[in-house]
C-alpha cells in the first residue's frame, strides 16, 4: 500500500508540475480512450436477438409473450414478430411446440390428444370441426403463394332421410405473399382440396376470397367461361413461345453487338385448333383384278309336217306342206375387272401450330444494307422463318436513349461510393482504436521505464552501510497538517512554539517522546 501511495503521490506531483497544454492533451487522451473502451465493450457485450416467430396474430403473440414472461426471458416485439436472444431461439421454439401450442395455425388433430372426460356429442362435433379447419389451413399455408389462410366450415347434422340431407359448405380466406396472385387453376386446386376433404361438400359450395375482399371463386365452374379461360391459357402459351424466341435471338445478337445494344420483339400468331386431315391418292397404273370369258353357241332346225284345217277336214280335203330349214349362232363375251391403287393418309395436327411470325430487331448505332441482310439471315435461321406462311423480319438501326440507364448507373455509383465511405470510416475507427491502444501502451511503458530509472538513481544516491537515516532514503511525505514553524521567521521563539504545538497536538507529542525513549533504550 505504501508503494501505491508513493506512485500516486508521484503522479500527483507530476500533474501539478505539468503545463496547461500537456494537461489538456492528457485529459483528451484519457477521455477518448475511455469512450473507445465503453463503445467497444457495449458493442461486444450487447445481446443479439433472433426471430422466434413471425407473422403472428394478436392472440398468438399474447400467448407466446405470456410464456416468455413466465420463464423470465427477455424479448422484443418488432411488428408482428417476436425476437428473443439469438442463442435461445431453437430452445424456445422447441419449448413452445412441446407445450402443445402451434402459433398461427391452430392445434389441428392434436386437440384430440388431450384426454377429456365427459365430452358431449356437441363438444366432440365442435372439436372435430375446429381440428379439420386448422388442418386444412395448415395445408393451404404450405403453398408458396399463400402467407396466411383461414378455413370456416358449415357441417350439417346427419340424418337418415336422404331427401332431407343438406350439403356442407366452406369459405376460405387467403392472405397472399407480396403481390402474388392466384390463377383460376390454382383456385380450383384449393377448392378441390377442400371439397375432397369434407363429406358431402360439392365444389360449388366452396367460396375463396383474398385479403383484399376479392372473390376468387366467382364463376369458377361456370361453363360459359370455359372459352375465356381457354383463350387466356392460349395467350399465355403464345407469350411463353415468344419470350423463348426473343431470349434466343437477343443472346445471339448481344454476343456480337454487346449488352444493352440490341432490342428484340417477336409476335407469334398460333393456331390452337385440332385438325384431322385425310388425303386419298390414286395410282395412275391400273391393275387387273379379275378376268372372265364367256362363249355361247346355239343351233335351230325344222322338218316335214302335215297340217289339217277344220274346213278341209269337214270336206275331207287335205292340205300338205313340205320343207327343211336350220340355223346356227355363236356368242363370245370377255369380262375384265381392273383395280386402281389407292393410298389414304390421315394427319392429326396438334394445337399450337405457328401460323405467322413477325420479328422486329432494333440495334443501337448505324448499319449498312449488307449488315442488315446478314442480320436478317441470322434471325431467320434462328426463328424458323417461312416466307410462304407470311413471316416478316424487320431490322433497323437507331440511336438508343440512355438517360435512364445513365441515371441508374450514377445512382449505383453514388451508392457504391457511400458504401466505400462507410467502410473507410469503419476502417479508420478501427485504426484509430488500435493506434490509441498502442499509444496508451507506449505511454505506460515509458512511465514505467522512467519510474524504474528514478528508483535506480535513488538507490544509487543512498549511502551504503548499516547506519542509514530513514528520512534520507524514503522520499519526504507531504505533511498532513500546517507547520507551526516557519523557516522564514528567524526571530521565532522556539520554546513558545513547542508549547503551542504540545497544546494543540498532545497525541503527537506523546508518540514522539515514546519514540525517543525507545531509541535511548536501544
Amino acid at each position: 500500500m505504501d508503494k501505491i501511495k508513493q506512485i500516486l503521490n508521484s503522479l500527483l506531483e507530476k500533474w501539478k508540475n505539468a503545463t496547461k497544454g500537456r494537461k489538456i492533451a492528457i485529459i483528451s487522451l484519457f477521455t477518448f480512450l475511455l469512450a473507445a473502451i465503453i463503445i467497444s465493450t457495449t458493442y461486444l457485450t450487447r445481446v443479439k436477438y433472433g426471430v422466434l416467430f413471425s407473422n403472428l396474430q394478436p392472440q398468438d403473440s399474447n400467448a407466446i409473450i405470456s410464456k416468455l414472461k413466465e420463464q423470465k426471458i427477455s424479448y422484443k416485439i418488432q411488428g408482428d414478430s417476436i425476437l428473443v436472444p439469438e442463442s435461445q431461439v431453437d430452445e424456445l421454439r422447441l419449448t413452445v411446440l412441446e407445450n402443445g401450442y402451434f402459433p398461427s395455425s391452430g392445434q389441428g388433430w392434436s386437440l384430440f390428444d388431450q384426454s377429456k372426460f365427459g365430452v358431449t356429442d356437441t363438444e366432440a362435433k365442435v372439436m372435430y370441426q375446429r381440428a379439420l379447419q386448422d388442418e386444412l389451413a395448415r395445408t393451404i399455408e404450405s403453398f408458396e403463394e399463400v402467407e396466411k389462410a383461414r378455413v370456416h366450415l358449415v357441417l350439417p347434422d346427419e340424418t337418415i332421410f336422404a331427401r332431407e340431407s343438406e350439403k356442407a359448405s366452406a369459405s376460405v380466406t387467403l392472405k397472399l405473399k407480396g403481390t402474388n396472385t392466384l390463377t383460376p387453376e390454382k383456385v380450383k386446386a384449393i377448392v378441390a382440396l377442400i371439397s375432397g376433404s369434407i363429406k358431402n361438400l360439392p365444389k360449388e359450395n366452396v367460396e375463396v376470397i383474398d385479403s383484399n375482399m376479392n372473390l376468387l371463386s366467382e364463376g369458377l365452374f361456370d361453363d360459359t367461361l370455359t372459352g375465356t379461360s381457354s383463350a387466356l391459357k392460349q395467350r399465355e402459351i403464345e407469350k411463353q413461345f415468344e419470350g423463348q424466341l426473343q431470349k434466343d435471338v437477343l443472346d445471339m445478337l448481344e454476343s456480337v453487338f454487346g449488352r444493352n445494344k440490341v432490342t428484340v420483339k417477336i409476335n407469334a400468331d398460333m393456331d390452337f385448333d385440332s385438325k384431322t386431315i385425310t388425303t386419298i391418292s390414286y395410282d395412275k397404273d391400273a391393275v387387273i383384278r379379275s378376268q372372265h370369258k364367256i362363249k355361247e353357241s346355239t343351233s335351230d332346225s325344222a322338218g316335214t309336217g302335215t297340217g289339217s284345217s277344220p274346213i278341209d277336214n269337214n270336206m275331207s280335203n287335205t292340205v300338205g306342206s313340205s320343207g327343211n330349214q336350220s340355223s346356227n349362232s355363236s356368242k363370245e363375251e370377255e369380262l375384265t375387272n381392273y383395280e386402281i391403287g389407292q393410298t389414304e393418309e390421315k394427319v392429326l395436327k396438334a394445337p399450337g401450330e405457328v401460323k405467322r411470325l413477325t420479328v422486329s430487331v432494333v440495334i443501337d448505332g448505324t448499319l449498312n444494307d449488307a449488315e442488315k441482310t446478314t442480320i436478317k439471315n441470322i434471325v431467320a435461321a434462328a426463328t424458323g422463318y417461312d416466307e410462304q406462311r407470311g413471316d416478316q423480319i424487320n431490322i433497323e438501326a437507331l440511336a438508343f436513349n440512355n438517360e435512364d440507364k445513365l441515371k441508374a448507373q450514377q445512382e449505383i455509383e453514388a451508392l457504391q461510393k457511400q458504401i466505400e465511405q462507410q467502410q473507410k470510416i469503419k476502417m479508420y475507427a478501427y485504426i484509430g482504436a488500435a493506434a490509441l491502444a498502442f499509444l496508451t501502451f507506449l505511454i505506460l511503458m515509458l512511465r514505467r521505464r522512467r519510474r524504474n530509472k528514478e528508483e535506480a538513481e535513488l538507490v544509487a544516491q543512498t549511502p551504503q552501510g548499516i547506519d542509514v537515516v530513514i528520512s534520507d532514503v524514503l522520499p519526504k511525505q507531504p505533511a498532513s497538517y500546517e507547520p507551526l514553524l516557519s523557516d522564514s521567521d528567524e526571530e521565532m521563539d522556539l520554546e513558545k512554539e513547542i508549547r503551542n504545538y504540545a497544546a494543540k497536538k498532545p497525541e503527537q507529542v506523546v508518540e514522539l517522546i515514546k519514540t525517543w525513549l525507545a531509541e535511548d533504550e536501544r
